[in-house]
């Protein structure tokens, strides 16, 4: 811009200006093509005595003389602030970038262009800006800026260019109650530009050695191209004893080493720090390098009451300066920046921790997860960014390169494991899942692959393979033999439609039980999509001789389908109910996805005499045969038990019932199940559950506490005969339940 533009500007932040409440005075002092400087004088609102005296307690004039800056991109940049050379420094808000200059005032929460920008008309924004500074003028007066109830707020630092990235538990964990330092290994990456250099600073939680020739030398650094290099350095941790707390903030005014030498005599740690100095001197001695590379050093602080956002008291102050051990040297400070200390901004190291804070989700406990396809990867992958700690990934197949179209991982053409590529990924989400190769579904009954499947301690397993054959499984073992509660997640109608299922908390309802129910109760709309043909799976050709069954999608639909039942899954997951769960959703095409929820309470399950089979009916079901009966108090009824049953776990899961046709008779001794019209009655609703719910046996009262009778155990060997097994028998009286079935004798 050149320096006319800039000029109008300022003309223009001076006229605005001068029309404030709060400004006395302005005068532009410079005009380049860089950057406009403007003298503006504010009244600073505090109470009457400070006003009287000119000046208030905390060190802030009636008169605040402010110079703003306009940069050569204004009005695309805010105006930037700074208050005189001599304001008191011991204010929250103000930016380390200032070092030893003139201060700089944090006035806005967030990036100040945006907020500059949000006012459309430049006039706004300029007085907008320049009442947040008197805002802020008036706060230091009164020594408000920070309040005690929030918690202590640490010094500001976002705007500073050099980061140490570190575990902050992990940090304040060394930390004893006695004063000390250590030195912890540590990666870096350092960009050069310019004569200005910065670097980013990896701290691991690995001891690094302070000096000596025995253990592994520390430092190391190569050339990455682009004037940028990497390598191995130390980051110094150094804390003050407990009881030394520091009540004031100190100002951030430190450049070179002699300044941050005497930051740590202020702390007690004056002779600790150089000794760290003295003993990095000696650690080179007899090497050398040409090269230039960063050191950090942390400073921690006992503050009078937790952090704002921690749980700590203990604030870290990280700083970078710079060694240069080239041959010949005097010390290692004898580099281009000399003794030039860098104030540098603390960064979270990436954990489940940060995730779920940045994510603002709870902890939704850990979860195991079964098939690492596209919906499984992208599950695992929503999951570990919610902080979700994702203990396991099973599946026995390897990613090829159809599997791109949707699949959440993009790799190259040579196959691997899909677990193993996954867990590849989610390391770098600061997870370490294991890995299982394996069958699930032939496999869970071995002990070691159950431990390599839910490690001990994952609280959900979930499987996302949409196999009937996985699902029968895992619903087959036992709660002590596998403790993590089973969860199942899956796509249908070509990614308009997705369900979650959660079994009972006593693997009853289990996931096989609560897909039968999903069947009986779909909606039309649900149906559809679920069970017509055309929008099932299509097999896709994938080479020559060699197809797909696969559900056509695009990666966007499966995509935000996905993302909606992952957020149904850790929703009944953490809810902690003990009934089972069923959360169903479709998408209308025109945007809108709806998501309904079924609850299914603990399944009713009845031995049945005369075979190896399981009987489970569900609640309502129970609930239908009870009302039956009071409508016929004095003489027996009953039905047509409707479910599923699976010759793999031998269990008959009863989900409805069909009332009985017209011709049926009731009677003291005797219910006779009649047939008018029950084949259709049975057809249709096989049908409407995509051919789910089969007739899987009768049910009728008896009046008193008696068990199966001569008629009943006959009738059930008639049952066996007309259709094959499983054909149960139910009998109902006030209190019980009974169950028998006949199994024909093999040929």
């Amino acid at each position: 811009m050149s320096s006319t533009e800039l000029e109008r500007h300022a003309q223009t932040f001076v006229r605005v200006a001068e029309r404030h409440a709060l400004c006395n005075g302005t005068e532009i002092l410079s005009v380049d093509d860089q950057r406009a400087v403007i003298s503006v004088n504010i009244r600073v609102e505090m109470p009457l005595a400070d006003a009287a005296r000119g000046i208030s307690d905390s060190g802030v004039k009636v008169f605040e003389e402010v110079w703003v800056s306009l940069w050569s991109n204004f009005p695309w940049s805010s105006p930037t602030f700074t208050l005189r050379e001599d304001f008191p420094r011991g204010f929250p808000h103000l930016s380390s970038r200032s070092g030893k200059g003139r201060p700089i005032p944090c006035l806005i929460e967030g990036e100040p262009d945006e907020y500059f920008g949000q006012w459309g008309l430049v006039e706004a924004g300029i007085v907008q800006i320049l009442s947040q500074l008197g805002v802020w003028l008036a706060k230091a007066a009164t020594r408000s800026l920070m309040d005690p109830s929030q918690g202590w707020e640490p010094v500001l630092r976002y705007d500073l260019d050099d980061v140490l990235i570190a575990d902050p538990r992990q940090l304040r964990g060394r930390i004893t109650n006695k004063a000390g330092h250590l030195l912890l290994r540590s990666r870096f990456i350092q960009y050069r530009e310019g004569q200005g250099r910065e670097a980013v600073i990896l701290v691991s939680d690995k001891i690094a050695p302070a000096s000596g020739r025995v253990t592994a030398f520390p430092y190391r650094s190569e050339k990455a191209g682009g004037g940028v290099h990497t390598g191995d350095t130390v980051t110094a941790l150094f804390w003050p004893a407990v009881g030394t707390v520091s009540n004031d903030i100190l100002a951030e005014n430190i450049e070179t080493l002699d300044d941050l030498a005497a930051r740590a005599g202020d702390l007690g740690l004056g002779t600790a720090f150089k000794t760290f100095l003295t003993l990095m001197e000696d650690h080179w001695r007899g090497r050398s390098a040409d090269m230039i590379m960063p050191v950090g050093v942390i400073m921690c602080f006992r503050r009078p009451y937790s952090l704002i956002g921690r749980d700590s008291s203990i604030e870290l102050l990280p700083y970078v300066f710079e060694i240069a051990p080239t041959e010949g040297r005097r010390s290692l400070v004898d580099g281009p920046d000399g003794k030039r200390v860098r104030a540098a901004k603390e960064v979270d190291r990436l954990s489940p921790e940060l995730l779920r804070s940045i994510s603002g989700a709870p902890d939704y406990g850990s979860v195991a997860i079964i098939g690492c396809g596209s919906v499984g990867s992208k599950t695992a992958l929503h999951l570990a960014r919610a902080g979700v700690s994702i203990t396991a990934l099973s599946d026995n197949r390897c990613l090829m390169p159809h599997n791109m179209a949707r699949h959440a991982l993009v790799r190259g053409p040579l196959q691997r494991p899909k677990a193993s590529e996954l867990a590849d990924e989610l390391t770098l989400l600061a997870q370490r899942p294991q890995i299982y190769l394996g069958d699930v579904s032939q496999e869970l009954g071995l002990p070691d692959a159950r431990l390599k499947i839910a490690p001990p301690g994952t609280a959900t397993l979930v499987n996302t393979t949409a196999s009937l054959i996985v699902r029968e499984a895992l619903s087959l073992v036992p709660k002590d033999a596998l403790p993590s509660r089973m969860a199942e997640m899956a796509l249908f109608g070509r990614g308009s439609g997705g369900f979650v299922l959660l079994e009972g908390a006593a693997r009853n309802p289990s996931l096989a039980d609560l897909e039968v129910m999903m069947s009986a109760e779909a909606n039309p709309r649900e149906r559809t999509l679920l069970f017509d043909p055309k929008f099932g799976l299509t097999e896709v050709q994938i080479g020559d001789g060699c197809g797909s069954l696969t559900m056509p999608s695009t990666d966007m639909r499966l995509s935000a389908m996905t993302a909606l039942a992952a957020e149904q899954l850790v929703d009944l997951a953490s809810a902690g109910a003990g009934e089972g769960a069923i959360a169903i959703g479709t998408h209308d095409g025109a945007g809108t996805t709806s998501w309904r929820r079924i609850v299914v309470p603990e399944m009713l399950e009845v031995p049945v005499e005369g075979g190896a089979w399981r009987l489970r009916i569900a609640r309502h079901v129970v609930d239908r045969m009870r009302e039956d009966i009071a409508r016929h108090p004095e003489v027996e009824t009953g039905g047509l038990m409707l479910g599923s049953c699976s010759a793999r776990t031998m269990l008959i899961t009863v989900v409805d019932l069909l009332d009985p046709p017209s011709d049926s008779s009731r009677s003291a001794s005797l219910f006779v199940l009649g047939r008018d019209g029950l084949k259709s009655a049975i057809a249709k609703r096989y049908e409407e559950s995509g051919k789910r719910l089969i007739d899987v046996g009768t049910w009728h009262s008896h009046l008193a506490e008696i068990g199966p009778s001569a008629i009943d155990r006959s009738t059930a060997k008639d049952l066996a005969e007309e259709r094959p097994p499983p054909a149960v028998l139910l009998i109902v009286t006030p209190s019980s339940f009974h169950a028998l079935m006949h199994e024909p004798a093999s040929a």
